[in-house]
């Protein structure tokens, strides 16, 4: 029994160690950066192409610049070929990379500040939010102290222990934190400290019935958001089973389509997820039934160690949906930097779920690869953002047709 509450303790303090960040979509005629900055780039990258910082008004509809409780900071540059945006909020200064993790950061500022409008309780609300919003640290620690504040081991471990053996239930935690989350569209396993805690201080004294008046939730996305969004059946899994149960059922699904042990074990169990982005990814995955090697998808997915990748796979199972609604999918592949699909006329689709990409030795080798491997086939490189015109220059080159903004057709693969 102690050895069983050794594990349970070591998994619990495992999870917190994993973090955030990545990106959407829009709709943008010309893109032309304010300035160009000597990229930084990862290790094994060498630094070629100067990587340009953009304005906000570049890269995203004018709706989201500015909400009741945020606004975004002009300056937009690149970082690992994803946008990198500053939020000023009530509660400090967030970094968001990507716009999907964006995305996430705007939608927990909007339940917040839901909470706090549609309320039952609105001084209850202030009295939790005012003494984050006075220490000025807020939403930032999200970004430099995720561990110490998102799982924060409390006193009495081995009581909570005992109360939830399992990380995902101990996070989401009782049936009326999960419902209370969802009537905030929010996810009820947030790594977000202030919306968790929020949730946690609400839920103490919500004694029955909802906290919050009758409105309904208005939030205008990102683009790309609605891969993020939870449908109708989502919410009513998350409200009436606890996560163990929905992550068993899981389990049990991708079983029967036979994903193999290892790789189902280390998807259910990894820290990178939250529940609610499982059941996200498992309705890309179900959308490529009858596809050869879908069970890559969950594999790549289960390798994912932050919050970011996470988001990512997500992202690339939407963008393989929604090329699959237009053009037959045969196989899918994932070898190297971007997924690679084979429609049943032979055409190769890469998808490249970033939002800009610059030119990298990291690219160039992909390029190079891809084409010595497979010289004489129809390649078409979907991205969800735009690539520069190096890239552009890098990729013409070898004969593959540039799709930007993530808007397949389908006519591309003719």
């Amino acid at each position: 029994m102690h050895t069983r509450k050794l594990m349970i303790v070591i998994s619990i303090l495992t999870t917190g160690f994993c973090g955030c960040e990545m990106a959407p979509i829009t709709e943008i005629t010309e893109i032309k950066p304010i300035i160009s900055v000597t990229p930084s780039a990862p290790a094994g990258r060498y630094r070629g192409e100067r990587a340009p910082v953009f304005s906000v008004y570049q890269v995203l509809p004018k709706e989201i610049l500015r909400g009741s409780n945020y606004r975004l900071v002009e300056r937009v540059p690149v970082q690992e070929y994803q946008y990198v945006f500053t939020v000023r909020s009530d509660f400090g200064e967030v970094t968001a990379k990507g716009r999907h993790m964006l995305s996430l950061r705007l939608r927990e500022l909007k339940s917040i500040e839901t909470a706090k409008k549609l309320s039952k309780y609105p001084l209850i609300v202030d009295g939790i939010l005012t003494p984050l919003r006075d220490t000025e640290k807020g939403l930032d620690l999200i970004i430099n102290e995720p561990f110490k504040s998102i799982d924060r081991a409390p006193e009495g471990l081995e009581l909570m222990v005992d109360q939830y053996t399992d990380p995902a239930d101990r996070r989401a935690g009782s049936p009326t934190r999960r419902k209370l989350a969802v009537e905030l569209e929010c996810d009820p396993e947030t790594r977000n400290p202030v919306l968790k805690k929020l949730l946690d201080k609400l839920t103490l004294y919500k004694l029955g019935g909802s906290l919050l008046t009758e409105g309904a939730m208005y939030f205008i996305p990102v683009p790309g958001l609605g891969a993020f969004s939870m449908t109708a059946q989502m919410k009513e899994l998350i409200v009436n089973s606890p996560p163990s149960a929905i992550n068993g059922k899981i389990d049990r699904e991708l079983e029967a389509a036979g994903v193999e042990f290892s790789i189902r074990f280390r998807f259910r169990y990894s820290s990178a997820f939250t529940t609610v982005q499982r059941l996200q990814l498992m309705e890309q995955f179900r959308a490529l039934k009858g596809v050869q090697n879908r069970a890559a998808l969950i594999e790549v997915a289960a390798k994912a160690h932050t919050e970011a990748e996470a988001i990512s796979s997500i992202r690339k199972g939407k963008m393989l949906a929604d090329i699959r609604k237009r053009k037959p999918i045969r196989l899918l592949k994932f070898v190297g930097l971007f997924p690679l699909a084979v429609l049943n006329n032979g055409t190769h689709v890469l998808i490249c779920p970033y939002d800009y990409v610059t030119s990298t030795r990291e690219v160039d080798n992909y390029v190079d690869a891809y084409r010595a491997s497979n010289p004489n086939v129809t390649t078409v490189l979907v991205t969800a953002g735009r690539v520069s015109p190096a890239v552009l220059k890098k990729v013409e080159s070898a004969r593959i047709r540039i799709v930007e903004e993530g808007t397949f057709t389908g006519d591309e693969a003719k």
